[in-house]
């Protein structure tokens, strides 16, 4: 099954005591897993955790089996990314089915989908597979149902700016949720401005502005690269991806004559992003897209597979260069 189905179980009657979770974002994997333990456990439940390199089959194998002292449930808790042996999950998946008191969740982070089905399988319909979220909405969605849990009261926008400042990273964005949390107060848009910074010393969306708004990059850039998370090819993954969202949005305005933003992207943003999205699409023509795509697929070639080049040299240099693109665009 999927989020959506998984949510409904969850709020309707969840019934498996044996579940599998995997899929390509560790935030929702992670975030029901702990729901679906919440669910499992009472003030009489048995429950071992066993993360990565801890797990060890015997141990696992004799906790679920055994007798509860109390009279509770045994509850089995597996975070990993390396493949259990179809026989030894079988075993435990057994044990579960066996006897209605014995719960296993397994989280499961491995990207080789190969070896996910073999798990998948072993765990028949007791699954949910999870995706990043396709758009901000999404996520925000996801944020503001955590956001509840905790009891912080911050409104949509806010929710919005604060996955924008952390570039759209889930897991920056829900810890600092937590650290909002702990003013004990109502959370506004210009709140997250003000309390939350980003991973970085410079926020992207800020950056991304100032490179497209033809300002000069030079000590954002330089801010940037003495980061000890700096990575070049990370910065030209988020830059093709703001392109990519704006040329979205121009062609949508070609092809049909208007501006939706919510019919293009799939979600409606906060008006003051909104307009600057609208103001940045337009702002550049069909050629210089084109160009801009074409430089930052050069850049990340040259970057990957060329070590004899100053490598924060270079990506300033393709960077400069985009700007020039921009700049021709803008010539009437």
């Amino acid at each position: 099954m999927y989020r959506r189905e998984l949510e409904s179980q969850l709020n309707f009657g969840f019934k498996a005591n044996y579940f599998l979770l995997f899929g390509a974002d560790e935030y929702q994997i992670e975030m029901f897993a702990k729901e679906i333990l919440a669910i499992y456990s009472n003030d009489d439940s048995n429950v071992l955790s066993l993360y990565f390199d801890e797990y060890d089959f015997t141990l696992a194998k004799s906790h679920l089996a055994e007798s509860s002292l109390f009279g509770g449930e045994n509850i089995l808790h597996i975070k990993t990314d390396r493949k259990i042996p179809t026989k030894e999950l079988k075993e435990l998946i057994s044990i579960c089915e066996a006897d209605k008191d014995k719960k296993f969740v397994y989280e499961f982070y491995e990207y080789d989908m190969k070896i996910v089905m073999d798990a998948q399988k072993t765990f028949g319909v007791n699954f949910a597979r999870f995706f990043k979220p396709s758009n901000p909405s999404e996520a925000v969605e996801l944020l503001s149902k955590n956001a509840s849990k905790i009891g912080l009261n911050i409104t949509r926008n806010a929710l919005f700016e604060l996955y924008a400042i952390q570039n759209e990273d889930l897991y920056l964005a829900a810890a600092e949720l937590n650290k909002l949390a702990s003013l004990n107060t109502h959370i506004e848009q210009d709140m997250v401005r003000k309390l939350v910074f980003g991973l970085g010393s410079v926020s992207f969306d800020d950056f991304f502005a100032k490179l497209i708004g033809l300002k000069d990059i030079k000590n954002d850039f330089f801010a940037y690269e003495q980061d000890v998370n700096f990575n070049e090819i990370l910065l030209i993954n988020s830059l093709y991806k703001a392109f990519s969202r704006l040329f979205k949005l121009y062609a949508h305005v070609k092809i049909n004559g208007r501006f939706d933003i919510k019919e293009t992207l799939g979600y409606a943003p906060p008006k003051n992003i909104e307009e600057a999205l609208k103001k940045q699409s337009l702002s550049i023509n069909l050629k210089s897209y084109k160009d801009i795509f074409m430089a930052l697929n050069l850049a990340e070639f040259e970057l990957k597979t060329n070590s004899k080049i100053d490598k924060n040299t270079y990506l300033l240099t393709s960077l400069l260069n985009i700007q020039n693109i921009i700049s021709t665009a803008n010539i009437k």
